[in-house]
């Protein structure tokens, strides 16, 4: 039996198609890929920074910005976290933000004004932070680890500049505004 043309002419048909259909979808699926790829280049990265710290309760507080990304001055958050080493605390309890306005750079230029407007605008590598040590008190650093028990004995003072602290740690905790991490450091307590 002999197969006619239009016989051999019809089965190329369906494979056509079928080649048709799969280049169809390979470029769908390319558009739809450069699409997603290109949505999740645009948001923002968090920045990562080599942060090293140093505090001595006679001399005050340094940071230094060792490598890593530029940081804008009030883009980040800087937390002081107790360890549980520093009178066997529960730390999370006593996290307390440190106001960037007690914050100079190594040349005495405070970060904020007396108004809070900025006077440095980058915390970058090579760059030093100051926080002087009359702004380390318990009260400004760390006003949680006060304790005013009831009866005429006064306050308690349980933080980072008292004498039972020394040998203890603290963490300095560089945050973005919303809340993900840049940087941990453990800061230990210096005389």
């Amino acid at each position: 039996m002999e197969m006619s043309h239009y016989d051999a002419e019809s089965a190329v048909s369906p494979v056509v198609g079928v080649m048709l259909m799969l280049v169809a979808t390979i470029i769908v699926a390319a558009v739809v890929s450069a699409f997603a790829g290109g949505l999740t280049a645009s948001q923002d990265m968090t920045p990562q920074v080599n942060i090293q710290a140093e505090y001595s309760q006679s001399e005050g507080m340094t940071f230094y910005h060792n490598g890593g990304d530029t940081l804008t001055v009030g883009d980040f958050k800087i937390f002081l976290t107790p360890s549980k080493n520093l009178y066997s605390i529960e730390s999370d309890a006593y996290v307390t933000e440190i106001d960037q306005k007690l914050i100079s750079n190594g040349q005495s230029v405070m970060w904020y004004d007396f108004k809070g407007g900025r006077q440095v605008p980058r915390f970058a590598a090579g760059d030093i932070a100051i926080i002087n040590v009359t702004n380390c008190n318990t009260e400004t650093l760390t006003p949680s680890l006060m304790y005013d028990p009831p009866g005429p004995t006064g306050p308690s003072n349980y933080g980072i500049n008292t004498t039972e602290a020394v040998g203890a740690t603290f963490f300095l905790d560089f945050t973005t505004k919303d809340g993900k991490k840049i940087a941990r450091v453990e800061v230990p307590i210096t005389p």
